[in-house]
C-alpha cells in the first residue's frame, strides 16, 4: 500500500466509516519490523471491543491439515526430480488460493490478506467490492457510508449467505441504521 497506515486508517474510520458507526469502529494493523515476511497484527474494534482479528499464528494454526486434505482431495499431481518429491506448480497453487479462502470463510486471516483486502475496495467501485468473492472486502463494503438504506435492505437477503463472523458487521450496520432484517 502506499499510502501510511495513518492515512489509511483515517479514511476507512472518518471519510468512509457511515455516520451511524462514526466513532464506533475502529482499525488497527501492527507489522513487526524485525520479520521479513511482513508478519503482524490486525484487529477491528466495535465500541472499544475487539471483534475480530488477524494474525499470522491463528492462521497458520490448523492450516497444514486444511492444505494436506485439500492436496489429497483434488489429487494433486507430484514429480520427482534428483529424488526429491515436488508438487506440481499450478495445482499446488491452485490448492494454496483454496486453503486462504477456506481459512478466510472461517474468520482465520493474516495480515497481509486484510491489507491486500483494503487497498482492493479502496481502488475499486463499492458495488463491486459489495458482491466481491472476498469476504474481508465485503466487511469493509458493509460499513462504508456510500452503501445506502435500499442496497442495506438488500443485503438483508443474502445476511444468512454470508461467513458467521461476518454477519456480525452486516448485523451491526443493519441496526445501526434501524432497520429491521
Amino acid at each position: 500500500m502506499p499510502q501510511s497506515w495513518s492515512g489509511i486508517k483515517k479514511r476507512l474510520e472518518t471519510d468512509l466509516l457511515c455516520p451511524a458507526l462514526s466513532g464506533r469502529v475502529k482499525y488497527f494493523v501492527t507489522k513487526y519490523r524485525k520479520a521479513h515476511d511482513e508478519s503482524g497484527r490486525m484487529t477491528i474494534l466495535v465500541d472499544d471491543q475487539e471483534i475480530i482479528q488477524g494474525d499470522i499464528f491463528r492462521y497458520y494454526r490448523g492450516q497444514r491439515e486444511v492444505e494436506q486434505r485439500i492436496k489429497a482431495e483434488r489429487h494433486v499431481s507430484r514429480r520427482v526430480w534428483n529424488g526429491k518429491v515436488f508438487l506440481n506448480d499450478e495445482a499446488n497453487t491452485e490448492a494454496e488460493e483454496c486453503v486462504d479462502a477456506i481459512r478466510l470463510e472461517e474468520g482465520l486471516f493474516d495480515v497481509w490478506q486484510f491489507t491486500d483486502a483494503i487497498e482492493c475496495y479502496l481502488n475499486q467501485n463499492i458495488r463491486v467490492s459489495l458482491n466481491s468473492e472476498n469476504p474481508l472486502i465485503r466487511l469493509l463494503a458493509i460499513l462504508d457510508r456510500r452503501v445506502g438504506k435500499r442496497t442495506l435492505i438488500d443485503a438483508c437477503d443474502r445476511l444468512e449467505e454470508q461467513p458467521e463472523w461476518l454477519r456480525y458487521f452486516y448485523e451491526l450496520r443493519l441496526k445501526a441504521e434501524h432497520i429491521v432484517y
